[in-house]
Formats: C-alpha cells, sequence, structure tokens
C-alpha cells in the first residue's frame, strides 16, 4: 500500500488529477488560482498543506488572499463485492481511527474494501489487489461507480469506487488484513436487502459504501436477471 512519503504514487496521482473532464461548471484556465504562499504543516500518513491563495470569482474579479488547509494523501480504490445470483455483497469490518477521533462510541466500520493506489498501479488492479488483501475474494468483472472527492472542503483524496462481480458461497467471510500493515479485517456475508436495511439505519455509516450500495440498487435487477 502505498504511503504518503511514496514519491512515485504523488506523481501518479498528478498525472491522473492532470485530466481536463468537460463541465457544465466553471471551467479555469491558467491564472485562475493564484497561490500566494505554500506551506507544508504536518507530514507522516497524510500531509497537510496549507496555501494562502486568490481564486477568480464567478464575476470575473478576484477574491481577496484566503488562507486555506487541505489533507494531502494519494489516491485511493473502493470496491464492494456482489455476487448476483445469490443478491449477496460482502462487507468488511474493522476499526478506523477518524470516528475515534470524533468521539464516536463505536470507532469499527462496515464498510466496502479499499485502500490507497500503488505507485505506477493500474486503478482496477489496486481494486483486485486489495480484495484479495482485505477478503481473500478474486474479483470478476469490474464495475465503475464514480470518482469523486469524498470531502473537497478539506481533502484531497480522490477516490475510484466500484462494485465488483464474484462468488460470495457461504463460508467465505473470515479474518484478514496484512499483518505488515497491523489489518485486522474481518467479512460480512449479507442479503443485499439487508445490506440497504444497514443503510437506512445508519448502522452503515461509511460515505463510499452508501454510495456503492445506493448505484448498486439502481442497477440490481439489470444484474440480476441479464447476467
Amino acid at each position: 500500500m502505498a504511503g504518503f512519503d511514496d514519491e512515485a504514487a504523488l506523481r501518479s496521482v498528478a498525472a491522473r488529477a492532470a485530466v481536463r473532464r468537460v463541465t457544465r461548471g466553471f471551467d479555469p484556465g491558467e491564472g485562475d488560482v493564484q497561490i500566494e504562499a505554500a506551506a507544508e504543516a504536518y507530514r507522516a500518513f497524510f500531509s497537510v498543506q496549507e496555501y494562502d491563495l486568490r481564486y477568480r470569482r464567478f464575476d470575473g474579479s478576484f477574491s481577496p488572499s484566503v488562507r486555506r488547509a487541505a489533507f494531502v494523501s494519494v489516491d485511493a480504490v473502493t470496491v464492494l463485492p456482489y455476487d448476483a445470483a445469490r443478491d449477496l455483497v460482502l462487507l468488511i469490518e474493522q476499526f478506523r481511527a477518524g470516528p475515534l477521533a470524533r468521539g464516536d462510541v463505536n470507532p469499527w466500520q462496515f464498510e466496502a474494501i479499499a485502500g490507497r493506489i500503488d505507485a505506477d498501479e493500474a486503478v482496477e488492479d489496486a481494486a483486485r489487489r486489495e480484495a484479495v488483501e482485505e477478503a481473500g475474494l478474486q474479483l470478476g468483472v469490474l464495475l465503475p461507480v464514480a470518482r469523486y472527492y469524498p470531502s473537497p472542503g478539506i481533502s484531497a483524496e480522490c477516490l475510484y469506487s466500484y462494485v465488483g462481480l464474484c462468488e460470495l458461497p457461504d463460508g467465505v467471510e473470515g479474518v484478514f488484513g496484512l499483518a505488515g500493515e497491523a489489518e485486522d479485517i474481518r467479512g460480512h456475508l449479507i442479503a443485499f436487502e439487508e445490506a440497504m436495511a444497514m443503510a437506512a439505519s445508519g448502522e452503515i455509516g461509511n460515505a463510499p459504501t452508501l454510495l456503492t450500495l445506493f448505484w448498486l440498487a439502481g442497477q440490481r435487477n439489470r444484474l440480476r436477471f441479464t447476467g
């Protein structure tokens, strides 16, 4: 798994971020963001970057100089394994520091499989690698769900989410994870309708997992009955 000190992985992030995409919103050109100063306030598992900058406003003028900060990390991938024949998904469960820092009484989260994209690694290859590491699964077809910034006001992380078609037989659950990364990950084989009930009740509180479940809800009949 790529860490923040992996400069090659960061170069891969920069290459993906440089791809210009069609938008019906503001399409910035050169000079529309003017960085007056930049500093790295923290660097370990991720970096915190601080900027003094001005940006072009919708009326064509520039904003006053403002200070903004963002968490910076490499891109990541999520994948939700789905057995269309049995209408089952596999969710993983693991401890997360974010809910702990917020004071959540239960920092263990139900999630899709997820991990950082290594340097020069194709996004889909990262999804398949993480499925093996975190759940012992070999995935079939990967269905792209979305590419998105989960919290663009504070974080530079970009996620690529997928549904991974596969067979999920009884007994596929287990405890997985890389010992070198202190991972302790438990799998749960769950009927799709039950997973949606968990989403509705708040038992699932992980944003990429919710997004992927809602996407799958819209595609489920097609996948189940047309293959």
